[in-house]
């Protein structure tokens, strides 16, 4: 697709050529028509599961861009791998996207790239819309339209690094197609349900099938009273705030996370990540703190990290969590009280067997 418009380069090729200047992994373009499928395989999936127009129902205003932007002729798509970061001692407790989130952080690499881009798009005389979250359009499906990767069964884009890719679309008011060659990627084995059989909530529950409002990213920052009952929370086991257990597992992953470069600040905050500390954190720290990072709790919901806290120190069964979940038994929140009472008590019967145990 890389035209000549009289002896200059056309803007396609100048896009394309300013997202390699820029070190961008993947660059594709489609026309707003290429999303017509979406709204069918998402009303699949509505189809699927329980409540499943509440559910997945408000995503239908991905499948057509130009009801929003009637200007719209063309979705131009890029996709930044972020598998080089080193994560904090206590990154097992968190989706590792969240921890190196650049949407909201200017000071990231990533960020300053799709700035500069999107800066681009605006000198090339482009009209153009986009949306830091949640974004314009599906994204991973734009993504796979574009060429620039395979939705496996997990329901996660890969490209060649794997699944640990951000997404990032723009609206342009130009008529473009830029389909990416991709990188040849082999399917999904037909006989590989490792993804599925991690699903700790069974959310994923069939091959590019998933109940969202089950998935533990989530149940782990809904701002709802009450986000999960006491058998999800043991099926969540030791995670605050996102889960990584489909992708973990993906022998397509295997390998990808380099972790070789540092993230702007997070090996300030990873000291502040534990369950523990969590807990010990007055409101107003995790406000300035952790809200500005981890934007899916809102500030109106900052007890769920007091709540998601409590839930994996009762799952370790530690009895040193004994201390600092009775602590919880004086804080503002009734929901938080609630639970941090029963997670003493089935702590405490734990602790009453085991004693029990030994004695025999």
């Amino acid at each position: 697709m890389l035209q000549r418009n009289g002896g200059g380069l056309s803007l396609v090729s100048k896009i394309e050529r300013k997202a390699q200047a820029l070190n961008i992994d993947k660059c594709g373009i489609i026309r707003p028509e290429a999303m017509s499928d979406y709204a069918d395989r998402l009303r699949e999936r509505m189809g699927r599961i329980p409540n499943g127009e509440a559910v997945y129902g408000g995503f239908l205003r991905f499948a057509d861009i130009r009801e929003k932007f009637p200007w719209a002729k063309s979705i131009v798509v890029i996709a930044l791998s972020y598998g080089h970061y080193a994560l904090p001692a206590n990154a097992a407790h968190y989706g590792k996207y969240y921890l190196i989130d650049s949407r909201f952080n200017p000071d990231s690499p990533e960020r300053k790239k799709i700035t500069a881009f999107e800066n681009f798009l605006g000198e090339l005389g482009l009209k153009t819309a986009s949306s830091v979250h949640p974004g314009i359009t599906a994204m991973r499906w734009a993504a796979h339209k574009a060429g620039l990767g395979l939705i496996r069964r997990n329901n996660f884009l890969y490209t060649e690094k794997g699944s640990w890719v951000s997404l990032t679309a723009w609206a342009t008011d130009a008529e473009m197609e830029l389909i990416s060659d991709g990188s040849a990627l082999p399917p999904c084995p037909d006989d590989c349900d490792r993804c599925i059989r991690a699903c700790p909530t069974k959310s994923l529950f069939a091959p590019y099938t998933m109940n969202m409002a089950t998935c533990v990213s989530r149940l782990s920052t809904l701002s709802a009273p009450a986000a999960y009952d006491e058998e999800t929370g043991r099926r969540m086991g030791t995670r605050i705030y996102g889960c990584d257990a489909c992708q973990d597992v993906c022998p397509m992953n295997k390998g990808k996370w380099t972790g070789e470069r540092e993230f702007p600040g997070l090996r300030e905050l990873g000291g502040l990540l534990s369950p523990e500390n969590i807990l010990s954190l007055p409101y107003a720290e995790i406000e300035r703190i952790l809200a500005p990072k981890f934007f899916y709790i809102k500030k109106d919901a900052l007890w769920m990290w007091k709540l998601n806290a409590i839930n994996v120190l009762a799952n370790a069964g530690a009895p040193a969590g004994i201390e600092r979940i009775a602590a919880m038994l004086c804080d503002e929140h009734e929901i938080v009280r609630e639970r941090a009472k029963r997670a003493l008590d089935r702590l405490r019967a734990s602790e009453r067997t085991r004693a029990a145990e030994a004695e025999d």
